[in-house]
């Protein structure tokens, strides 16, 4: 493996030279520009021009020697092996790359968490489908296993459940990289979203579990097609409870991000009940979201809540001070129930 690209004679040898940097970081740009017909890179290739790719090299190149003993010696493995395994295909055709790599190159990708990479490079080989089937059958056969459909044990269905999630969440990311931006799913399903948000009022105020439970999942998946399969192979509002709440904590980033909103929802209840100026019912959205945010606009404190915690938009609604000032407060129930709480999810 060599450091300098300006001592690389051969346009071939460059390019095996940059493809082991995009295996070793599961990155997608130097394959997508090598398989464009219009691109430098492409161009300089067919052309045998290697101070053109070299300009190409120059900025995608790595500093080598940045990289850990154990990094250069796996990217040393990489570029041995895309010679020996690929280097005649590519010599002979550059565009397309060749499947089997492009598909090795997807799981790289994906196992790194990078989903766009992954979902574009599955997507080249027209595999983007079939590694989402593979993901989501993985993951109904947990959520289908003795341990969750017997339900003895709500530890032993929840590590089950556990384990789909971070199957669910991936296949999710895979399929709509750009999905589940809640910083914009959350305001619109309060102040755009009329029917939707008609609709789970309805399920709120009439507390409908299995209307409220799909609901949320649908909500947090994204993803009609990925949700209903889901749904569908949950054998009980149980097991979709336990679900929604592990969907929750993966998409607060982890139990203890999850748990300190949860005492954050349950500390904005107890100023709610005794807020009595404009000022106390402020402080509800703050403590909600742990902190105030810019010009502590209602809209901007839902937002934010919703990036850092997901579940947050299906818990908290708008509702206007005193003196008519909007401000985001937790969803109470006729009971004095929070919705947090009756859902068992906290």
């Amino acid at each position: 493996m060599k450091k300098d690209y300006n001592s690389i004679l051969d346009t071939y040898d460059l390019i095996f030279h940059l493809l082991s940097f995009s295996y070793l970081y599961g990155d997608y740009a130097i394959p997508h520009q090598l398989m464009n017909p219009n691109s430098q890179a492409y161009l300089s290739v067919k052309k045998g021009d290697i101070a053109a790719l070299r300009k190409f090299a120059a900025r995608n190149w790595l500093n080598i020697d940045r990289l850990s003993p154990q990094q250069q010696e796996e990217l040393d493995q990489i570029y041995q092996m895309i010679i020996k395994r690929f280097g005649d295909q590519i010599r002979a055709q550059l565009s397309p790359l060749p499947n089997q790599l492009l598909i090795e190159l997807g799981e790289r990708a994906f196992a790194f968490g990078h989903y766009r990479d992954a979902h574009s490079f599955f997507k080249a080989v027209k595999e983007l489908d079939k590694k989402v089937n593979e993901l989501l059958e993985r993951a109904i056969q947990l959520l289908r296993s003795k341990e969750v459909t017997a339900g003895d044990s709500d530890g032993a269905i929840e590590e089950k459940i556990r384990e789909a999630v971070e199957i669910i969440y991936p296949a999710a990311k895979l399929k709509n990289p750009f999905g589940q931006q809640f910083q914009l799913l959350g305001p619109h399903l309060h102040f755009e979203a009329i029917e939707d948000a008609r609709k789970y009022a309805k399920y709120v105020e009439l507390t409908l579990v299995k209307e409220l439970l799909e609901f949320c999942i649908h909500f947090l998946i994204d993803d009609r097609a990925i949700a209903d399969k889901i749904i569908n192979a949950l054998p009980s509002s149980r097991a979709k409870r336990i679900l929604l709440k592990q969907l929750a904590i993966r998409l607060s980033g982890g139990e203890e991000r999850y748990r300190e909103f949860v005492e954050n929802y349950h500390q904005a209840m107890a100023l709610q009940r005794e807020a009595k100026t404009e000022k106390d019912f402020f402080e509800v959205q703050k403590r909600l979201l742990g902190r105030g945010s810019g010009d502590n606009r209602y809209v901007q404190f839902l937002r934010e809540l919703c990036v850092e915690h997901p579940i947050s938009a299906l818990l908290v609604t708008a509702q206007p001070t005193p003196k008519g000032e909007l401000y985001i407060c937790p969803i109470m129930l006729k009971s004095g129930e929070s919705l947090l709480d009756f859902l068992a999810i906290a």
